[in-house]
Parts: C-alpha cells; structure tokens; sequence
C-alpha cells in the first residue's frame, strides 16, 4: 500500500509539474508573440514580400527590424496552426505569405501580423494627371512611374483622347498599358454620370464626342474656372453662326501632337496658317476630335454654356488669368490680338 501510494503520488507530482511547465510555455510563448512595443512607442515597416519568401526569413528579418519579439515564437506559430490557434483564441488557420508589400507595427501581435503577411497587397505608386494632357504627354507620366513604357499607352489609348478622365491614380507598377487605359476611362464616364446634363449623352456617341471636343479646347483655352463657360458661348455662337473657332489651343495641337515640336510660348502669324484639319483658324466649326482631355470644370462649361452675345474674348490679365469678351470684331481689335498660349503641365 506504501509503495502504491508513492507512486500515486510520484504520477501526481509529474503530472503537476508537467502542467506548470506547459503553463509556463504558454505563458512565455503568449508573451513571445504579442506586441513588442505599445501604441505610442510602436516602430513601423512597410515591408515588400518577394515570391518564394519563407516564413523563417520573414520572421528572422522582422526580429532584426524590431517588429516582433523572437523569430522562432513567430515561426512556430506560423509553422504549427494549432499551437497558434491555441495562443491566439481564434480558428486554426494555415498561414501563407503572399508576394505584396504589406504596413507592419511593432505594436501588432502575432496574429495581425500574419494577417497582413498573407493579404498579398499590390504596391501602388500615386501618379497624377492634371487637365488638359494629351495622350502622349499622359504617356510620358506613366512611363516615369513605371506604370508601362509610354508607346504601349499611346497604342492602348488610340481614339481614346478626350475620354482619360484627369485626377490622381493608384496604380500598381507594371500594371500594363490596357489597364490604365481601362481605369481612366471608367472614371471618365463616372465622373460625367454626377452631371445631369453630360449624363444624357451617354447614349448618344456623336453628341457627346462634339461635347468632349469642344471642352477639350475650353480646356486648353481657360484659366479662371468662371470664366469657362463664358468661353464655351463664345465658341457656341461661332459655330452657330458658321465662323471658324480661332482658338490658339488647337493650333498648340498641330505644333505639338502633329508636328511634334515644343510647346509654343506664342502662336505666330505663320503658325495660324499651318495646314491642318485641327487648325480652327483655317477650318470652321469643331476640330476632328479632342485636343486633349478635359477635367469636369471644362466638361460642364461645354454641355452648359452662358447665354450671351460674345463671339471674342482675349487674355488681359495674364498673372490673374482673366479674359475681357467682347460681342465685335472692332471692340476684339481695340482689345490687342496678343496669341499666348495656357501652359501644359508636363
């Protein structure tokens, strides 16, 4: 009976202390995986994941980088799902580290972190285009920014001007010519959906391209933004009435996109008479298609133009961006032809 009952109590003693050792590594292991640091103090990393990356290297990379407590505690729990969820309190889950970059704290646990490490996240690069680019000079920004080479989205983009809606995009690099085309087209027509009066020319292909066109040249043409749609009546009554634009942004076109020669600080004489179907000096009514492409201030002023009698308008006030509109020829002379040109953003 002695010896029974030191055994029983040798099992007992084993056992408790078997316990107390499982405690105390589940205490540890808690301990090992929880946040490093608190909110206030905490250290971040954006951190970009290669295809083939290891858990073992990530975690050895974030222990150097002072994200996590110790490489190995993560990577057990990384390695053995259960364990995990034992420390963790949630379901099992198989971790798996996916190429992307990925936003880490010192202040997340185990578990936010694997999270992020298995969102595979697409790094994005911010690229912005401003109103009134072309095609090609939109081109030239997303090959700077490594979005595609700037002849795949000239190519992509082929009877697209006019309709790549200006703003600033996320975009993933390398995302190829196609997509971004893709995506500032449907901003584009997300964009005139707001407005009533564009929106309704969503069915009709041939209005809504002469809309697009004319503020196109609008665009090229204003600098006040209350000023545009006092420009728009102007080039409405010239159609209207059958007399040619004589907008100096369309002859900018020729010089630039046609020609391909630089951006003009002022329009000559002997530029007006550049044989072109786009040179509104020499052709009435609208341009083949658009200039460039419009933001909505230009689109608006377009599909609402003022009600007024102005067939002129010329820059007076070049620091202020201010134009006086005149109903005459004879009132324009007195004003002074001086063909300045709007500056594109680069």
């Amino acid at each position: 009976m002695k010896n029974s009952k030191k055994t029983s109590i040798a099992i007992a003693s084993a056992f408790f202390f078997v316990l107390i050792l499982a405690a105390l590594a589940y205490a540890s292991l808690k301990f090992l995986t929880g946040g490093r640091d608190s909110e206030e103090n905490a250290v971040s990393l954006r951190l970009k994941i290669e295809q083939g990356d290891s858990a073992r290297k990530i975690a050895a990379l974030l222990e150097n980088e002072k994200i996590i407590k110790n490489k190995t505690a993560f990577y057990l729990l990384a390695r053995f799902p259960n364990l995990g969820s034992l420390v963790s309190g949630q379901e099992a889950k198989i971790f798996c580290v996916k190429a992307g970059v990925c936003d880490l704290k010192s202040s997340m646990d185990a578990g936010r972190i694997y999270k992020e490490l298995s969102s595979g996240r697409e790094e994005l690069v911010s690229v912005s285009i401003p109103e009134g680019l072309t095609i090609s000079k939109i081109a030239k920004r997303l090959e700077k920014a490594l979005i595609c080479p700037a002849k795949d989205f000239r190519e992509a983009a082929k009877g697209m001007e006019g309709f790549l809606f200006p703003d600033t995009y996320s975009l993933a690099p390398g995302c190829g010519a196609e997509k971004a085309v893709k995506i500032m087209a449907e901003n584009f027509y997300q964009k005139i959906s707001g407005v009533p009066s564009l929106s309704a020319m969503r069915g009709d292909k041939g209005k809504l391209n002469k809309t697009v066109t004319l503020a196109s040249i609008i665009e090229r043409e204003y600098r006040s933004a209350d000023e545009a749609p006092l420009i728009a009546s102007v080039f409405t009554n010239r159609i209207k009435k059958g007399i040619g634009l004589y907008s100096c942004a369309t002859v900018e076109y020729v010089i630039t996109e046609v020609l391909g020669r630089p951006h003009p600080d002022i329009i000559t004489y002997d530029d007006l008479k550049i044989q072109s179907p786009y040179n509104t000096y020499l052709n009435a009514g609208l341009p083949p298609g658009p200039i460039c492409n419009p933001g909505l201030v230009a689109l608006k002023a377009a599909a609402e133009p003022a009600q007024t009698d102005y067939y002129y308008f010329q820059l007076m006030d070049e620091a202020a961006g201010r134009h006086v509109f005149t109903k005459t020829l004879s009132e324009h002379v007195q004003q002074g032809a001086i063909f300045k040109t709007k500056r594109a953003a680069r």
